[in-house]
């Protein structure tokens, strides 16, 4: 019997594309700047003695990380759903590293590769008692807000009726023995392992709503291609 293309012709992309591009572009520039300060002899030298950049290899680590998200989600959705990754926003310097069409609707996921422990914690404000979301003892609200953006532009081109959730997967960061995923402001706050579990559920979009879904969201946000979007959704580096 003859096997159907499970993506239906869509070009899901590839994950972390973009942040190995920048990574590349960076490393260039880096070498580049080597060589007009210790010329061509001593630049490799320099190189090797001082290593790569922090600033420059947060992009490759972060590339890296999204590579393993996409994987595991891309296995978790299966035959039921379709995963898009590393899609471009039009008229926009912004990406959206996966978007995931299952059963239970469409998620949106934000990979970030941030060490130390992630919690939601209680911080002062103008809001008694506000939480927030605190990666290795920093408030990092920004990467929420950021979040509640993407979610916004999904949300615009599946129209109000199609459930749409935002995602913050944390790879790499500390959660503890007895961690459970939490949400703030409406964005889930999980580990890779929690959220492939969670777009295994089973939901009220069936297998003809997912493809027409899947298309439409292939054409409003495209792969990244070398010549259009940088890896950049909230206008900062990757995570550290």
């Amino acid at each position: 019997m003859e096997e159907t293309d499970p993506t239906g012709g869509i070009d899901v992309g590839r994950p972390g594309a973009s942040a190995r591009a920048e990574f590349e572009r960076r490393r260039r520039r880096d070498a580049e700047r080597r060589r007009r300060r210790f010329g061509r002899i001593l630049a490799p030298v320099v190189a090797l003695l001082a290593g790569t950049r922090p600033s420059t290899d947060r992009w490759r680590v972060g590339g890296r990380a999204e590579e393993r998200v996409g994987r595991l989600l891309g296995a978790a959705a299966g035959r039921s759903g379709l995963v898009l990754h590393d899609r471009a926003v039009p008229h926009s310097r912004a990406n959206l590293d996966h978007i995931a069409v299952v059963p239970s609707g469409v998620w949106v996921v934000d990979t970030k590769c941030y060490r130390g422990r992630v919690r939601r914690a209680r911080r002062p404000g103008r809001l008694l008692g506000r939480r927030a979301l605190v990666v290795n003892g920093h408030d990092r609200g920004q990467l929420v807000t950021a979040a509640l953006r993407q979610r916004a532009l999904v949300q615009s081109a599946v129209g109000a009726e199609v459930p749409v959730r935002a995602v913050l997967c944390f790879a790499g960061a500390e959660w503890g023995l007895r961690a459970r995923a939490f949400t703030l402001r409406g964005v889930l706050v999980t580990w890779p392992a929690a959220l492939a579990s969670s777009l295994r559920a089973r939901g009220p979009l069936d297998r003809a709503a997912r493809a027409e879904l899947a298309a439409r969201l292939a054409r409003a946000f495209p792969p990244y291609a070398p010549s259009g979007t940088s890896h950049n959704p909230t206008g900062a580096s990757p995570g550290r």
